[in-house]
């Protein structure tokens, strides 16, 4: 019903209403009586003809004459066509007359009851009750579903109301249309309204819509006329609740229109959802203007519709875009994050054995192939590392890739365990390596991450533990394509409580925040672990307790290799793995000539005693247009050429050289690392792919496979160390710096570092017994850019130490740093000869035979032309004078740290403003610190700044 009406117009829909109020007068007078009831007075005058009888038979009972009462019912039947039969019955119950069909027409009752189409009369005989008369009328009345229409009443109200409803809507047709107010609207004004793009309804103070433009009628899908008198919340209007604009709720103010009119202001760049049809939502900005009445009141309100659906829809677009692009960033943001530390761990090894080597730690050969075989190892895994950060598919991704192969996992233990007992006998703790069940020789796995993974849990294990030690056992259950692996790394070390578990394997957390100052650490070990351990289908767990230790599980699948023996503990515990101390393969070459070409001097050096070494005869050249030349002139055996080179680069090299008809083999050579190179190359027409840094066994074999070369299993005499162990090796050996010796400039700059190192650390040492951790913490910070600047990088790291807890104002955490400093700075005094008599020394001042630095001018006193000129610009310069002063300070730090950028800049800045200001003095020595800057001639650069604080000391004004 109510869409009937919503589709009809206002005409229609009031003359149904006035007949619906007819209808309802006419029941309700026919309840109260004013309208005669047909059957009642049907019902009346049966009843007095039955008493009639009744009183006429009596008088024949009284005569006992039945035959004369029989006479006159029949004659009374026949006469009257609503009698159908009649009976008279005495009071035993038997029918003494009887006219008519009158025992199938007379329905018995029990209680002589009459109704309409059957009456009962008593019959007296005296004052004594006889019997009664029985008379049975037609019953005319209608029955069944249609009998209400044969009712008088109703058949009055129908016809009536089709009368009366042609008569008002002919009716109102002719008032309405001086009643509409859309009428009141001039026929120009409203089509001008109706070719508006933007849908306009105007309201009454009720928020009926009085007036709706073809524009907001086409939206709904409705005619405007039958919009009219519609309210406008009728519409489902909703506010939108989510940032994706796809969330509609119901709003929590009313809309604006009901603003609009309460407040009688003007409502503008309202946002709302209309819901057309189920899944039919259109978005618009609304505006709304309030109409205002003769006494200053809101009586209606003009709305308009801004239909902004498409222009939402592509605003949600470049939002899922956005947020698809940041997703990505910070995809590339945790990859390269985890990569820097998954760096760390080879590089550690690599810089450990190094330094090792290079203190001579070992003069056993065996000993000293070992820790180069770790180096080459962990050189490898970092080279692989380096690799998956270039692939940039990965990064895009933002997953690992897992590369399943044969491996072998006791080896792989070992390995990690061997690398990493030399920071456990640092911290004089154990770490031991314990196979628990049987498990076959190779495992089908991801060799790389298990290897990371075992190296990132040992390494916090390690970390973590003071007293006692780690251990690492292997267990293995052989289930099929479910054969599972598991590791568990447990220590004796700090523990940890419940909530600190729950926080170790997300990103950059520790489980406490006081660990990252005492142990440092980024806290992405065991993020990394736990992603490549659900990568390769397992997962890492933890259990652990404060003050017991801790026990990690790395489980992953692991299936047995195809024909794989199965190993005992005992065995995997013999089994050491490949022979660390085995010598490279030697080759013996046949007579080749190999031409390589490169355009890094360093590349064709290293190659050049590499293939020499084995007899080769090697030419070079250092582009693709060379090498070309050198190829089509002479004739070589192979060629070692590089990819990205100037002038001519190897692909287009290769490609000549196939052209022209060269047929010897040519492999590439290159830094890149990306997939598709290889494919590249070859397409170029490579013989060969290597990548860089080369692995030297996989070219000379590649090169003995190509030249026809056999292997020589003569043993090559062992050289002597180039170091010999120092077996009275202390940790307090004199450092030096790492600067050039003999170069003056190097020199003097490294005097003037030593000799304000002591007062430093005497102002660091004070600052610590007062607490003043904010001065201490800029001290650590000159520390450590200046050390390393100056060649001393072994106050580089516990100077940030110190600076970092300095600047969380951990006051215990400040006494390592600052006790390792001192012994740095002891160290340095030793190796420089510097001792407490020489502490009030003051620093050599640099100097430079540069004649143009030695004009006597500085020292005269200088003024600013400007102030000259114009006296009431004088707080002007003043402001200059100051803020030189200042920025004064902070150079000669930044030359103290050998900052040149530092240097350049102010001596740039000061060129420019000091002439200004009308201190054109300064101009030149400015230029000169300026140029020294940029050459990096820090003592040049010392001299002239004392030039500029000479003049700076000598302004007046």
């Amino acid at each position: 019903m109510t869409s009937f009406f919503r589709k009809n117009s206002a005409k229609l829909r009031i003359s149904l209403g006035l007949i619906s109020i007819l209808f309802s007068l006419n029941i309700a007078a026919a309840f109260l009586g004013f309208f005669p009831d047909k059957q009642g007075l049907v019902n009346q005058g049966r009843a007095a003809l039955a008493e009639l009888i009744a009183v006429n038979s009596s008088v024949f009972i009284t005569r006992d004459d039945l035959r004369r009462m029989e006479a006159n019912l029949k004659i009374l039947v026949a006469r009257n066509a609503e009698i159908l039969s009649a009976a008279v019955v005495s009071s035993q119950g038997k029918r003494e007359v009887v006219v008519g069909d009158h025992e199938p027409n007379w329905v018995e009752s029990g209680d002589d009851v009459s109704t309409n189409s059957q009456i009962v009369v008593p019959i007296w005989e005296g004052d004594k009750l006889w019997g009664n008369v029985q008379l049975r009328f037609s019953d005319e009345s209608p029955s069944g579903a249609f009998a209400f229409f044969y009712e008088p009443l109703t058949q009055f109200c129908l016809l009536l109301g089709a009368l009366a409803f042609v008569c008002f809507y002919l009716y109102l047709g002719k008032m309405l249309k001086q009643l509409d107010p859309s009428q009141a609207i001039p026929g120009r004004v409203r089509s001008a309204l109706d070719t508006m793009a933007e849908g306009l309804l105007v309201l009454d103070a009720r928020q009926n819509i009085v007036l709706a433009n073809e524009a907001f009628a086409e939206l709904v899908k409705e005619n405007p006329q039958q919009l009219m008198g519609r309210n406008i919340q009728k519409f489902l209007w909703h506010s939108i609740s989510t940032a994706d604009g796809q969330g509609l709720v119901l709003p929590e103010k009313p809309f604006p229109w009901a603003v609009a009119l309460a407040s009688q202001s003007v409502q503008i760049n309202h946002m709302l959802k209309l819901n057309i049809s189920e899944d039919n939502y259109r978005t618009f900005m609304v505006n709304c203007s309030p109409v205002l009445g003769p006494n200053g009141k809101a009586v209606g309100v003009m709305v308009s519709f801004d239909d902004i659906t498409e222009l939402e829809e592509k605003e949600i677009e470049l939002r899922r875009a956005r947020d698809d692009a940041e997703a990505a960033n910070r995809a590339k943001s945790d990859f390269l994050a985890n990569m820097s530390h998954e760096i760390r761990t080879p590089m550690n090894a690599i810089l450990g054995f190094t330094e090792v080597l290079l203190r001579g730690a070992s003069e056993d050969s065996a000993e000293r192939k070992r820790y180069l075989n770790t180096i080459s190892s962990s050189g490898k895994h970092l080279l692989g590392l380096i690799n998956d950060i270039l692939d940039l598919s990965k990064v895009e991704s933002g997953h690992l890739e897992v590369e399943i192969v044969p491996c072998s996992v006791h080896h792989i233990i070992q390995e990690v365990v061997s690398i990493l007992t030399v920071r456990a006998n640092e911290k004089n703790i154990s770490l031991e390596y314990h196979a628990i069940d049987p498990m076959p020789e190779y495992v089908l796995c991801d060799s790389a991450k298990l290897r990371q993974m075992l190296t990132n849990l040992i390494g916090n294990a390690l970390k973590f533990t003071e007293q006692g030690g780690v251990t690492v056992n292997s267990r293995y259950k052989l289930a099929g394509d479910n054969s599972m692996l598991k590791l568990e790394v447990s220590d004796t070390g700090i523990g940890m409580t419940q909530e600190q578990s729950d926080l170790v394997f997300k990103p950059f957390e520790q489980a406490d925040s006081s660990i990252t100052r005492r142990f440092g650490g980024t806290g992405l070990g065991l993020t990394i672990s736990k992603r490549f351990a659900e990568a390769l289908g397992g997962d890492i767990h933890v259990s652990s307790s404060v003050g017991s230790g801790s026990t990690f599980s790395i489980e992953v699948i692991a299936k047995p290799d195809v024909n794989a023996r199965i190993l005992q503990p005992e065995a995997m515990m013999r089994d050491m793995g490949p022979d660390l101390t085995a010598a490279p393969a030697r080759w013996c070459f046949p007579d080749a000539n190999i031409l390589v070409v490169d355009d890094g001097a360093e590349n064709r050096d290293l190659l050049a005693v590499v293939l020499g070494d084995q007899g080769l005869s090697v030419e070079t050249a250092t582009n693709g247009k060379e090498g070309l030349k050198k190829v089509l002139a002479r004739q070589y055996e192979l060629v070692l050429m590089d990819v990205q080179m100037p002038e001519m680069d190897g692909y287009t090299a290769v490609r000549k050289m196939r052209e022209a008809g060269v047929k010897i083999p040519v492999f590439a050579l290159t830094a890149h690392a990306m997939k598709g190179i290889e494919t590249a190359c070859m397409e170029a027409g490579y013989s060969g792919y290597m990548a860089k840094p080369i692995d030297i066994d996989k070219l000379l074999k590649r090169l003995a496979d190509e030249l026809g070369a056999t292997e020589n299993d003569s043993v090559i005499e062992e050289k002597a160390p180039l170091v010999k162990a120092n077996a009275t090796h202390s940790g307090a050996d004199p450092i030096r710096s790492t600067l050039p010796v003999g170069v003056q400039k190097f020199e003097a700059l490294i005097q003037r570092f030593v000799a304000r190192l002591e007062e430093k650390f005497n102002l660091m040492e004070k600052a610590a017994e007062k607490s003043d951790l904010e001065t201490l913490s800029e001290l650590a910070h000159w520390l450590k850019g200046s050390g390393g600047s100056v060649g001393f990088a072994a106050f580089t790291d516990p100077a940030e130490r110190l600076e970092i807890a300095a600047m969380a104002l951990d006051g215990n955490a400040v006494v390592a740093p600052l006790n390792e400093i001192k012994s740095l700075v002891l160290r340095v005094q030793a190796a420089y000869k510097i001792h407490q008599a020489t502490k009030s020394t003051e620093p050599p001042v640099l100097r430079d035979t540069n004649s143009a630095n030695k004009n006597p001018a500085y020292n005269q006193p200088i003024k600013s032309a400007l102030v000259a000129s114009n006296p009431a610009l004088k707080p002007l310069v003043e402001k200059f004078v100051v803020k030189l002063g200042a920025e004064i300070t902070e150079a000669e730090l930044a030359l103290a740290s050998a900052n040149m950028d530092t240097i350049t800049n102010f001596a740039h800045w000061l060129k420019g403003s000091a002439g200004t200001v009308g201190l054109n003095d300064f101009t030149e020595p400015a230029d000169g610190l300026e140029r020294a800057g940029q050459s990096k001639n820090i003592v040049e650069a010392a001299s002239w700044f004392e030039n500029i604080k000479t003049l700076h000391q000598n302004i007046q004004l």
